[in-house]
Order: C-alpha cells, then sequence, then structure tokens
C-alpha cells in the first residue's frame, strides 16, 4: 500500500485510523531487499559466513608494565651511613646476595664493638657456669649459685644472639674499613632502580635499589567499571600491536570513582617488547555468550538507533537487527536472529541501505 500524507479537512476517525496507519508502514523500514546476484556484484556486494565467537574484545586499555609484585623487592639501608661504592646500577643482572653498594656506617661501626663486648661478656658466662655447674657436683657450692651462673650464661647468650641478628642485617663488605657494610641483592634478577650514588648520605631505612626478577611480568590495566562482572582470571590479554599474550590475574572489587575504571592485573611472559614502567594499550578478550557470532566489521551497518547485517537470501537480502556485544578495528561480536554460517554483506553495504532507504 502506498500512502502519502496530506492536509485533509475533519475525517471520521476509521479513516483517520486507517491513514495513520499507512503512514507507519511507509516510515517502517522493508524487512528484505531484492537483489539478483548480478546486480549485487554490480554494486560491489560481498559475502562471507557467520563464525560462532570465541570471545568479545575490550580494546585500547589503558596499562603499564609492571614487574610481578611477588618477584621484585626494595633494598633498603638498615643503618644510616655514606655510600662508598656503587656495584650496580639500572639494568644490571645480579644473582641473590651479589653486594649492589658500599656503605660507611657509624652506627655499624659502634655496633661491632658492642657485639664484641657481647660475645666476651657470653664466653665468660659459659666459662662460669660449667665450673660452677663441676663445683656442685663436688657439693663445694649451693644449687642456688650454679642456677645463678646458667641464669647469667642464657642472658650473656641471648645478647650476644642479638648483636649478631643486627650485624646480619648490614653483612660487613669483604675487605672493607670499620664499619662498612654491603647492601646486596635479596633475589636473582634485574636492577629496575638505583637511587645512590658514591658520596651519598643515606637515612637508616632509606631505599637504595628495586631489584625484580623479570622472568614474568605484570601488566596493571583500568578496565571500564561495566564490565568488571564479565572479567575474570585466566583471560586473555593482549598488548596492542604485538604478539604478547597473557592471562589475567586479578580483577579489582573497588571502582576508580573519578575514571569509572577497576584495576585489573595480567602476567605475561618476559618479552623483549615489554619493559617495566612502559605504557601500553592491552585488549582483553571477553567470555562470548551461547549464539554470539563473529563477523567482519565491515559487515555491520546503522540504520535509523539499530544496528543491522543483512543476511543472504535466494532472492537478494533480509535485514536482520542485532545486538553488539563487542568491536575491534576488525571484528564485530554480534546476537540476534540469526545461525553461525549464514552468509551476510560484508562490503557494499552502503549500496544496500541506500536501497533500503528507498523503499526497494
Amino acid at each position: 500500500m502506498s500512502c502519502r500524507t496530506r492536509f485533509l479537512p475533519a475525517l471520521p476517525f476509521g479513516l483517520a485510523l486507517l491513514l495513520a496507519s499507512c503512514t507507519a508502514v511507509a516510515a517502517a523500514a522493508p524487512a528484505a531487499i531484492r537483489m539478483p546476484a548480478e546486480q549485487a556484484r554490480a554494486l560491489g556486494v560481498r559475502n562471507a559466513a557467520a563464525v560462532a565467537a570465541t570471545g568479545i574484545p575490550l580494546e585500547h586499555l589503558p596499562a603499564t608494565v609492571e614487574p610481578a609484585l611477588e618477584r621484585s623487592a626494595v633494598v633498603t639501608a638498615p643503618y644510616a651511613g655514606t655510600v662508598t661504592r656503587v656495584l650496580a646500577v639500572e639494568g644490571s643482572q645480579v644473582a641473590a646476595g651479589a653486594p649492589l653498594a658500599r656503605v660507611q656506617s657509624r652506627e655499624r661501626m659502634m655496633l661491632e664493638a658492642d657485639a664484641g663486648r657481647a660475645a666476651s661478656e657470653a664466653r665468660l658466662a659459659a666459662r662460669q657456669a660449667r665450673r660452677d655447674a663441676d663445683l656442685l657436683a663436688e657439693g663445694i657450692v649451693p644449687a642456688a649459685r650454679a642456677e645463678s651462673s646458667r641464669a647469667l650464661q642464657e642472658q650473656t647468650g641471648a645478647t650476644q644472639a642479638q648483636f649478631a641478628r643486627a650485624l646480619a642485617l648490614a653483612p660487613a663488605a669483604r675487605g672493607g674499613l670499620p664499619g662498612e657494610y654491603e647492601l646486596r641483592a635479596p633475589l636473582a634478577g634485574r636492577v629496575l632502580e638505583r637511587k645512590v650514588a658514591p658520596g651519598q648520605a643515606l637515612e637508616a631505612m632509606a631505599a637504595a635499589f628495586v631489584v625484580a626478577d623479570t622472568s614474568q611480568l605484570d601488566v596493571a590495566i583500568r578496565a571500564p567499571a561495566a564490565a568488571r562482572m564479565r572479567l575474570a582470571a585466566g583471560q586473555v590479554a593482549r598488548i596492542d600491536g604485538t604478539d604478547a599474550r597473557g592471562r589475567i590475574t586479578a580483577v579489582g572489587s573497588a571502582v576508580d570513582g573519578a575514571s569509572q575504571t577497576v584495576p585489573v592485573r595480567a602476567r605475561f611472559e618476559a618479552s623483549s617488547v615489554l619493559v617495566p614502567g612502559q605504557p601500553v594499550a592491552v585488549t582483553l578478550e571477553l567470555p562470548a555468550p551461547q549464539g554470539a557470532l563473529a563477523l567482519p566489521r565491515g559487515a555491520l551497518a546503522r540504520v535509523g538507533r539499530d544496528s543491522v547485517v543483512f543476511a543472504a537470501t535466494a532472492g537478494g537480502y533480509r535485514v536482520v537487527t542485532v545486538e553488539v556485544l563487542g568491536e575491534s578495528a576488525t571484528q564485530v561480536v554480534v546476537r540476534g536472529p540469526l545461525a553461525a554460517g549464514t552468509a551476510v554483506a560484508v562490503a557494499g553495504t552502503s549500496a544496500l541501505k541506500a536501497l533500503l532507504a528507498a523503499g526497494e
């Protein structure tokens, strides 16, 4: 039925309703486009089969490469002092226990003296305790004296052990001066940061180096809060523009109010394209629901507010409204009344849209 808008005098209700119905039909898009194969080829329309989607891409998320938290450590100066030598720099590969720097410390020097006195007192107390034990066995001294000697031995031994532990925090530099100790690598890896230089004064507990095992790296990602419920450990993460692939290891539960994102961490094997501190863009691959289809990006068209694809039929194409689940630079993932294997137009859709608008 062909209907046109006219300015008419007042009409009976039934006729007015019929005109309104005709107008609505004219405005609605036809469900099919008749097009012989020869015409389709002439217009550059090309088909491809829809395939079942294996995942939904969440693209171009901002991220930063970081050392794995459990594989990195900060080396601090246990005692205040002055840096006398730097033995490792950024990028140095070091073994566990390797010296990184030397520090001359007045505190360490005084600790050495106190530890020496404690050791002497412990040796004296041990000898006295043994002597009193022998005298007690011969009945020469009372038991109280022997017990007092044993208590003193335990006390001085504990003091000696305490000083030994304190010295172990700052191992003496091999062949160094009194009070000179070494900062050593707590694990095998690479020096990522160096915060000291020869002659620099260090406060107690000041950070001096960051060392990390870079055989595996983490990527800290900011993902849209709306996608949080679909994110889970084990899902695939890709670094855009590279072949690097990893897996999500953790998804944050708190949303950043300013950016409306959640933190996500993914683990990657070491790669020449990944450097700690490097900003990157990441694509996450979310699981595709049942019935989701992957199509070339050129298959998707917009008609009004609807997203549609043109499914091939024997005499042309039918218009199928779909829900867009995800998009990438080359692909779109949709869900709708469409089966895997159905041929859809992937090129020349602009010509099909023009015919659709013309009502053909």
